[in-house]
């Protein structure tokens, strides 16, 4: 078995500078790592992490803690985000989470911290409030949720900027009577997105149209699909029809999609559909290809990365960033029906 003494024979060098290369590299000349490293490599030798930990102090992990389990897009986006970051300083991720466990955000975190993680990254399934995270000392940052005290450095999409991309998508192809098709009214998201809408629709002029936004679900955390086709069946079959829906998500969007087909409404030609998400399932499954709203899942677990090791976590104030999903145009939209072109 190789260990750091027979790498270090191997290479003609000292113990203490095989331990350098692989605790503290950027102290090594990239001469002398590449030596060690190439004897190493020859030798199949893995460093001791746990060694390293106990001599450094450092354990060179970070735990992630989520609300829902790591298969959903959301989660999968985040932790590939997280982990893209945390490969670039040769880091690894510990996962913890709390769907269908018995046991608390605590009990969770006092394992993280018996495995000596530098840190912790809470990651919720939507944007919303957390009332029961305490971070026990640990450095933390919360991802796609926000601390009732407000207390935690914060990494949330741009819901308001997103609304208003797409008010102006909207806007500029012509439409005038717009529907928003949302999500439960009590989440941050569903508020967020219709200030960017009427920011949109003042910012172009227009005055706003008369229940402009429809609640498409009850409940928050539960899509309920019988439900949105409902609120879509009862939006499109008013008098005063919308030429143009935003919906909550790509799942609504897709609601949308079979109360329009029930009611012999093409897309885009009698009604334009924009949908939230770019969940590529429905985005890219459906036909026409459905212009949403992409959420930057990997892009914010980058971030809350450089946030939670870049010692931003000490900060006065805690730092809450903003990041911005680009809105990405495919073939769902396009202007409205002639007669309802604002002349």
């Amino acid at each position: 078995m190789s260990t750091i003494k027979t790498v270090a024979e191997r290479a003609g060098v000292s113990l203490k500078t095989v331990s350098r290369v692989f605790s503290a590299p950027d102290t090594v000349s990239e001469a002398m790592r590449t030596r060690v490293l190439q004897a190493a490599a020859e030798l199949d030798f893995i460093p001791d992490r746990r060694a390293q930990a106990m001599r450094s102090g450092r354990s060179g992990v970070i735990g992630l803690l989520t609300d829902v389990a790591a298969s959903t897009p959301c989660s999968i986006d985040i932790v590939r985000g997280v982990e893209e970051a945390l490969a670039e300083r040769d880091m690894s991720l510990l996962i913890g989470s709390m769907e269908n466990r018995a046991e608390s955000s605590d009990s969770i975190l006092r394992s993280f911290r018996a495995v000596r993680v530098e840190g912790v990254i809470y990651a919720a399934t939507y944007h919303r409030e957390i009332h029961d995270f305490a971070p026990l000392r640990l450095p933390s940052v919360m991802v796609n949720c926000f601390s009732h005290s407000r207390d935690l450095p914060t990494v949330i999409p741009d819901e308001e900027g997103g609304g208003f991309s797409v008010g102006v998508h909207l806007i500029g192809l012509g439409h005038r009577r717009i529907a928003y098709l949302t999500l439960s009214p009590n989440i941050e998201a569903t508020q967020l997105r219709l200030a960017g809408l009427r920011r949109a629709l003042r910012q172009a002029g227009i005055d706003e149209p008369q229940n402009l936004a429809v609640p498409g679900q009850s409940r928050a955390g539960a899509f309920d699909r019988e439900e949105a086709f409902v609120a879509a069946r009862r939006l499109l079959d008013r008098p005063d029809r919308p030429t143009a829906v935003f919906c909550g998500n790509d799942e609504m969007a897709m609601q949308v999609y079979h109360a329009a087909d029930e009611l012999s409404l093409a897309i885009p030609r009698d009604l334009s559909v924009v949908g939230f998400d770019d969940h590529r399932l429905f985005s890219e499954g459906l036909r026409p290809a459905l212009t949403t709203v992409a959420l930057p899942y990997v892009r914010m677990g980058n971030v809350a990365v450089g946030m939670l090791l870049d010692g931003k976590t000490e900060l006065p104030a805690p730092e809450r960033r903003l990041i911005e999903g680009p809105l990405i145009v495919r073939q769902s939209t396009g202007s409205p029906p002639k007669m309802d072109v604002a002349t």
